[in-house]
């Protein structure tokens, strides 16, 4: 009996797969979030939603390639590793190519951001640049900051309110608004328990290469604490939200994803330790809790504001 060989992945397909997919929409959706907060605004330019929504994928499509590629040029992840798109630990892409494709994806999404500047004016410049340069230090450049502790604290502000504020700025031209840089800490904490969840299992592995996350920092037991402060506060600030900002009590309805959050809580309270196999799992089913929270964000900031 002959088997069929499967065929070698495309070079599109590999480029494709080095973004890591499955956490594409923690950076989307929380864009759609912010925009929503602009429904009503008398100046709202909504095709340029879909622009903001695009162009910051593609540049968190070059943060995950820059992510698994520098981890692998500094030894951090090896073929024994499974927590990465394995398309540069077996050889599939190089280390210069990967770099390459990086930065072609933060181009095509920096391109995009000035297209919305050409129209809004300058107000998103910075954000562009601090978002584009804080992905790709995360692990690129000479000292990359998640390998001094600072990746956790710096990931809220990044994929939360910046985005957020970003996506809504994009639409109306204001350069800021309170409500539209609140509803980003729903996502930008759940995003940090996303990170924690894949740090805590990767103590020992991270100790060894020299990366000092904040997990090897404060070990495995200070490691769960900070996943479970996060997933806590992600949910937390939505009562805050409604009583700080315009938003009404829809605001509330993303708290129905709380069993599902504590479901996360008790697998990561039942890990025995770094390397618990039962920790594996708990960065991509955080990733999913994120996927529908936010979701469920996003509609109620819309129903909100049609309702208003």
């Amino acid at each position: 009996m002959t088997h069929a060989v499967s065929p070698h992945p495309s070079r599109l397909a590999l480029y494709w797969r080095a973004t890591r997919p499955l956490y594409l929409p923690t950076s989307g959706v929380p864009a759609l979030a912010g925009a929503a907060v602009a429904i009503g605004h008398p100046d709202a330019n909504w095709w340029l939603a879909a622009v903001a929504v695009i162009a910051v994928v593609l540049v968190h499509c070059g943060v995950n390639v820059t992510n698994d590629v520098e981890d692998f040029a500094r030894g951090v992840d090896t073929e024994a590793k499974m927590d990465n798109s394995r398309v540069f630990t077996t050889g599939l892409l190089g280390v210069r190519e990967g770099r390459a494709v990086a930065w072609g994806y933060f181009s095509l999404g920096a391109l995009l951001g000035l297209v919305v500047v050409a129209v809004q004016g300058p107000a998103l410049l910075l954000v562009g640049v601090l978002g584009i340069l804080g992905g790709w230090l995360y692990t690129g450049g000479p000292w990359p900051y998640k390998h001094v502790g600072l990746g956790d604290p710096l990931i809220i502000l990044l994929m939360g309110p910046m985005i957020t504020q970003g996506a809504y700025t994009a639409v109306t031209g204001d350069a800021f608004d309170w409500t539209a840089a609140a509803v980003g800490l729903v996502p930008g904490f759940l995003i940090a328990a996303v990170l924690q969840g894949n740090n805590l299992s990767d103590i020992v592995e991270d100790g060894a290469a020299g990366v000092r996350t904040l997990a090897v920092r404060v070990g495995f037991e200070g490691a769960r604490t900070l996943y479970l402060v996060s997933l806590a506060v992600a949910f937390a600030v939505l009562p805050a939200i409604w009583l700080a900002t315009h938003l009404g009590p829809a605001i509330l309805i993303p708290l129905v994803m709380v069993p599902m959050a504590w479901q996360r809580a008790r697998q990561a309270l039942a890990g025995a330790g770094p390397g618990d196999d039962g920790l594996r799992s708990l960065a991509p089913l955080t990733a999913q809790l994120h996927l529908l929270a936010t979701t469920l964000l996003v509609c109620a900031i819309s129903l909100d504001r049609v309702l208003a």
